[in-house]
């Protein structure tokens, strides 16, 4: 936290607050009450109608997303009886078929209640993983009041186990899976929404790198707005000045503004910076706030309010001893699991480099591990032979900032390891670390020594949890996240763990890999 600032102004806002945190930012859906946002002038009213609205396309949006979002439901219900009929041991009338069609818009009303169609809007980060859980309470409620109803809407239809765990299991893999086409297809036939940042600093434009590095995001930063310029000011690449904060409503409808992202202004907590977001809401615009303290602060934490005062709650570091051997009990099978099911494939790996190139086939490398303990990582080795002594001779293409060293198109790796490398097939002798408790499945990147020796201060509670195959760093696109902000998500991820956490980074790991993203 280099930079001065005063509070987030999203925090101020008078009225009822809702927001979610996620991935270190507070997205905040306000009502804001306009006597008080104008300064409790008599004129609100008149003043609020020199305002102009949010553009009519990106209300269609967030329209079109709530409607495919509720038909993938009403699809997914739909397949979930027809499911439970053909797996029935009996013969269901047509009237008891007719009630189960009309009670696919109570499991949209529940939904609604679950908010299940109001998330969207709220949040940059708009991936089905983040709402699972909520799926999960929808399936799991539907299913027991359909499993008690059935019986007392009609006598004729009995739901045995069979039929019940059909329905519940097709709905459990089509709600989320048509959730996600749902969201992908309005995306692809919508222009992506345009943000605009409020900050001249680096979390101004760190965040707008973050936003840029996911299309899937469905938003286009196109500059930032901010108070005076500093003597000091010198632009951030990519980040265009649009103006100053009394700019905002001119350039929201000259560009078709639909966000406003604060990130830390030079304004501080001063009276310009809060009417901006006061503007910002009578503009109809969605606002996202990055707080204070956004380093120290993770996915976990929780929004709660003390008399209309938003808080912020930072669960502890406190990890129970059971989810921890739950851990390595999942460690421990899925490695025993895969490295049976994969050893075809590894010893197809093994002759290919072994035939291709000279020197061992794997690749022993000191990391450090939990507690600071060094550990051998093993790779299948995708460079030539003496690869560590030519380092020197290539130290000026080194990509990277900080100690690490990483080259794109690396002179010293060999055809086969390229192959290896872009499926991540390398890293497969790497189950075997796991196993035998040096790594697990989902973890902080473990670092070789002159890398670790760079971390100091709090960053060094990374080193309180086992070292991963994968971690933030790999779900979020690999070696395309700076050496800096790679320990920030290291420690997030130490600050916030859970067996939740692991799973969805694992889940978000697949695509990434797949499609040799980050290589």
């Amino acid at each position: 936290m280099s930079e001065p600032v005063g509070e987030p102004a999203g925090l101020h806002l008078v009225g009822r607050v809702t927001g979610e945190a996620q991935d270190n930012f507070i997205s905040v859906s306000a009502t804001v009450d306009e006597t008080t946002a104008l300064g409790n002038h008599a004129g609100a009213e008149e003043a609020r109608e020199t305002f102009a609205v949010r553009p009519l396309r990106a209300s269609r949006l967030d329209a079109a997303r709530r409607r495919a979002l509720a038909l993938a439901d009403v699809l997914s219900v739909l397949a979930a009886y027809a499911v439970l009929i053909s797996v029935s041991s009996q013969e269901i009338p047509l009237t008891d078929l007719g009630l189960l069609a009309a009670s696919v818009p109570c499991w949209i009303v529940m939904n609604k209640l679950l908010s299940l169609y109001d998330r969207d809007p709220a949040v940059i980060d708009k991936s089905t993983l983040n709402e699972l859980p909520r799926i999960a309470h929808s399936v799991l409620l539907g299913t027991a009041l359909l499993y008690l109803a059935a019986p007392i809407l009609s006598d004729r239809v009995d739901i045995g186990r069979t039929e019940i765990l059909g329905f519940m299991g097709t709905l459990a893999l089509a709600m989320p899976s048509l959730r996600q086409v749902a969201r992908s297809l309005v995306r692809r036939t919508f222009p992506p929404e345009k943000a605009v940042v409020v900050g001249q600093g680096r979390v101004a434009t760190v965040i707008t790198r973050k936003i840029r590095a996911h299309p899937e995001y469905g938003i286009e930063v196109l500059g930032s707005i901010d108070g005076p310029i500093l003597d000091s000011y010198m632009p951030p690449p990519g980040l265009e000045r649009l103006g100053g904060l009394h700019d905002l409503e001119g350039i929201c409808r000259e560009h078709d503004v639909e966000r406003l992202i604060v990130a830390f202004s030079a304004a501080g907590r001063s009276e310009p910076l809060l009417q901006t977001v006061r503007t910002a809401k009578l503009l109809n615009l969605k606002v996202t706030v990055v707080p204070r303290l956004y380093e120290v602060l993770g996915s976990s934490v929780v929004m709660d309010q003390v008399q209309g005062m938003t808080t912020l709650g930072v669960p502890s570091f406190f990890r129970s001893h059971s989810s921890l051997m739950i851990k390595r009990a999942i460690d421990i099978g899925s490695a025993a699991v895969a490295l049976t099911l994969l050893a075809p494939v590894m010893l197809a790996c093994a002759i290919a480099v072994k035939l291709t190139s000279r020197g061992a086939v794997l690749y022993r490398q000191q990391r450090i591990g939990k507690d600071g303990v060094p550990f051998d990582l093993l790779k299948f080795r995708t460079m030539v032979e003496n690869a560590d002594q030519m380092k020197s001779q290539f130290r000026h293409l080194n990509e990277m900032a900080g100690p690490m060293f990483k080259i794109s198109d690396d002179p010293r790796i060999t055809r086969v390891g390229r192959f290896l490398r872009a499926h991540s097939l390398d890293e497969l002798p790497q189950l075997w670390n796991v196993l035998v408790g040096q790594m697990s499945l989902v973890g902080p990147r473990p670092l070789i020594p002159t890398e670790d020796g760079a971390i100091i201060g709090r960053h060094r509670s990374r080193l309180d949890l086992t070292p991963g195959l994968t971690g933030p760093w790999q779900a979020l696109g690999r070696n395309a996240i700076p050496f800096d902000e790679m320990i920030e998500l290291d420690y997030l991820y130490v600050a916030d763990w859970s067996l939740w956490y692991d799973l969805k980074l694992l889940i978000r790991t697949v695509p990434v890999v797949a499609l040799a993203r980050g290589h």
